[in-house]
């Protein structure tokens, strides 16, 4: 009996080690999980979830967009000195003329908006860009060169990223309207003169996270707030320009493959601001329209019936007064639980240690058992 008692005593006493050294170590992860979870509970996800009043996951968001259709200007001999006021003027459908330069130009307007919330043209070098020292007609009706129309821009929601975007190799939004029918510019069935210009309020979140890209061919114009952050001015391919906002509310910004710049924009506040978003399409090549913003807090309406088509929601603006803004509705950005996985794996240690202390207990139960017995 007393060797049984031995044996068991040396048996308990390894088994003893096992799980105090188990425990140990069980403790030790447990310590560095929860470390892990304390750092990712303050670190920037690239992922988020707009809990919004009614938006799910690929629902639909409408835009509110002004739109203009404009006319083809006649052509215009540039090598006639007679005809320099006339070429001055031109502004759309160059392309049939064949004598244009088809390139990005910068500084065609303002860096600050004007008093009506529209672009201060100042003019430009390249030919097709001369008569950009007015765009009245661009964005107000002039009789026999322009005509506005209120429309839709369905905008595709992805919880993922927050990101709300849209994409048309092919965008003829006016295609229907009667205002340019006949004109030269609709030979091929398209109706490829337009401006547009559409207002998306934002809360300012100041997360790292926001950011906002724009491809489009022909002149393309994003301020944020009343500042210029995005210029990609002239008669052009398709184009990306794009912008971020950094944890300090720093706009940063980039056209074409330029590395992102300070656009000299500090949103100072998280009581909202403005991306203004003017585009024209002016000549008879193409037309490519996409646009996504990601990781931003957009002011979404909370009614399902604010969209004219009574489906889907609605971004708060409204397009007719450039001063209103319409009442948000009850919307944040939250990051998804990248704890979860953590807190589940120190659930699981905390257990393991529980139950190992309980095995611990036990032996030295037994061990004093054994050695009151002998």
């Amino acid at each position: 009996m007393t060797k049984k008692r031995d044996k068991s005593i040396i048996f308990g006493l390894i088994a003893l080690g096992v799980f105090a050294m188990a425990m140990v170590l069980t403790i030790i992860g447990m310590s560095q999980t929860m470390k892990a979870i304390d750092e990712t509970a303050i670190s920037h996800s690239p992922d988020a979830i707009l809990a919004s009043a009614g938006v799910s996951d690929q629902e639909d968001v409408f835009l509110s967009v002004m739109y203009f259709d404009q006319r083809s200007d006649e052509c215009v001999n540039i090598y006639d000195p007679t005809l320099n006021e006339a070429l001055s003027k031109r502004q759309f459908g160059w392309s049939n003329c064949e004598y244009y330069n088809k390139a990005v130009e910068k500084g065609l307007v303002d860096y600050n908006l004007g008093k009506d919330y529209l672009p201060v043209a100042k003019g430009g070098e390249l030919t097709p860009n001369k008569g950009m020292n007015d765009l009245t007609r661009w964005f107000d009706e002039v009789e026999g060169k322009s005509a506005n129309y209120i429309g839709n821009l369905k905008l595709d929601y992805k919880a993922a990223g927050a990101e709300f975007s849209f994409y048309k190799s092919q965008f003829y939004p006016l295609d229907e309207v009667e205002f340019s029918q006949g004109d030269v510019v609709n030979e091929d069935g398209h109706n490829h003169l337009f401006t547009m210009n559409f207002v998306v309020p934002f809360t300012v979140l100041k997360s790292g996270n926001e950011s906002f890209e724009i491809t489009a061919d022909d002149d393309t114009f994003v301020f944020v707030g009343d500042k210029l952050a995005i210029d990609m001015g002239g008669i052009h391919e398709a184009t990306t320009g794009r912008f971020m906002i950094n944890e300090q509310g720093e706009v940063y910004a980039s056209t074409q493959d330029e590395g992102l710049a300070y656009a000299g924009i500090t949103l100072d506040d998280s009581d909202g601001s403005m991306v203004r978003i003017f585009h024209a399409d002016r000549d008879a090549d193409a037309s490519v329209f996409k646009i996504k913003f990601s990781g931003m807090n957009l002011g979404i309406t909370d009614a399902k019936l604010a969209n004219r088509k009574g489906e889907g929601l609605q971004i708060a603006y409204d397009p007719t007064d450039p001063t209103y803004v319409a009442p948000l509705g009850e919307s944040m950005i939250v990051k998804p639980d990248n704890t979860k996985g953590l807190v589940i794996m120190a659930t699981i240690e905390g257990v393991l240690v529980m139950a190992l202390a309980v095995f611990t207990a036990f032996s030295i139960k037994g061990l004093l058992k054994n050695k009151t017995n002998k």
